[in-house]
């Protein structure tokens, strides 16, 4: 049973079972604390996009709600009067809030069912913005309590605008605010927020007698094709390589917006051997079959398949975007570190693990081992002894 005050615990996310990191993320905690007997429910604030979800085993006690019947309407946001005139648009607009509006509707009846013996882990801002909007009270002592995360970096959210003022009035009064990286966490601490930590995100440990001896000489990236994941760094860094390393091929695994524009870069360009995968809801065969997997992002915060690679012996090459990346990668031992956005830096680290077969089998079996500090029970531990420093 339980050692912590909470008997439910709640993983709320902008959708359940979407396709990427945080989607794994709440599946793996949901099995973890099911396993450990609390009583768990996962929320999602709306379905996952069309084709953006994925596959899931999890134990049937595990309760799963969506707030909203469908996703929000794309392009619904008013910035000028002919926006007004706009009738489609308008459309868009209304029916955005009125899903919102069932969502919030929702939580508020949640919020009473739930009580003060729950514990809601938020896992990311858009889901605690509709809990405040349900009037949620942090002194309220009839409410759960509330744990906040953020699973971008601090950088990444002052890059990107509005996230890190977003995080930092969503998250105020809430209980804990949870980041990826302690260096993420004093980052947060300093711009106001007075109740931040840090855990890292827990991996499913891969099979031990996993070797990589078979495999085919392929660079992999798992990722949405958007412009956070910039894929198209890689497909110009593999365009200037692939010439001398022909038995060498990449295949990039996602989906999304840019798809078409990828396939343009490809076809232009002429890039040999790169394909554009699609989604997958195999990423353990895909890791398992490739040997060198790559991160081109714009922003990171502590990138789950940098240790899911690293779990089957696949080394990450990577863009320094984020504390998470240094604190994952030991540039030349676990994996290669290269400057954001900086092609022939990550052309020569891919050239290089290409040419040497032996320095990158060595890299395979130290990033293996490293990796295994990223195991769901090491990782649940340190939540358990969270809740456990909440108890009043």
């Amino acid at each position: 049973m339980p050692q912590a005050q909470f008997d439910r615990i709640v993983l709320m996310a902008n959708d359940v079972d979407r396709l990427g990191g945080v989607g794994r993320f709440i599946d793996t905690m949901a099995n973890g604390f099911h396993s450990r007997g609390f009583a768990t429910e996962l929320v999602g604030v709306s379905p996952p996009p069309e084709g953006q979800g994925q596959v899931v085993e999890r134990a049937d006690e595990i309760i799963v709600r969506t707030l909203m019947p469908e996703p929000p309407p794309a392009d619904w946001m008013i910035r000028s009067e002919s926006d007004k005139k706009d009738r489609a648009r308008m459309q868009r607009y209304r029916k955005r809030f009125a899903l919102r509006k069932t969502a919030v509707d929702e939580l508020r009846r949640l919020i009473d069912v739930w009580g003060p013996s729950t514990l809601i882990i938020c896992t990311q801002v858009y889901g605690m913005e509709h809990l405040l909007e349900a009037g949620y009270d942090a002194t309220n002592a009839l409410h759960p309590r509330v744990i906040g995360q953020y699973h971008g970096s601090n950088d990444g959210a002052t890059r990107t605008g509005r996230d890190a003022a977003r995080v930092l009035k969503a998250y105020a009064d809430v209980d804990r605010t949870v980041f990826l990286t302690a260096e993420d966490a004093e980052g947060f601490r300093l711009a106001g927020l007075n109740n931040t930590g840090w855990i890292p995100n827990p991996v499913t440990q891969a099979d031990p007698a996993e070797k990589s001896e078979g495999r085919r000489n392929v660079i992999i990236a798992l990722g949405r094709y958007d412009e956070q994941k910039s894929l198209h760094y890689l497909l110009a860094a593999w365009a200037e390589i692939a010439e001398r390393h022909p038995e060498w091929s990449v295949e990039l695994y996602g989906e999304g917006d840019l798809r078409e524009r990828l396939q343009e870069l490809i076809d232009d360009r002429e890039i040999p051997r790169a394909r554009l995968m699609g989604k997958t809801d195999s990423v353990a065969e895909v890791l398992s079959t490739s040997k060198v997997h790559v991160i081109s992002s714009q922003y990171e915060g502590l990138p789950i398949s940098i240790v899911e690679a690293g779990l089957r012996g696949v080394p990450t090459v990577s863009f320094d975007v984020a504390p998470g990346i240094g604190a994952l990668i030991d540039s030349g031992r676990t994996g290669i570190i290269v400057p954001r956005n900086h092609v022939p830096a990550l052309s020569e680290a891919l050239s290089e693990l290409a040419s040497d077969p032996v320095g990158l089998e060595r890299m395979s079996e130290e990033v293996r081992t490293d990796m295994a500090r990223f195991s769901p029970d090491r990782i649940l531990d340190l939540w358990e002894e969270l809740f456990r420093q909440m108890a009043r």
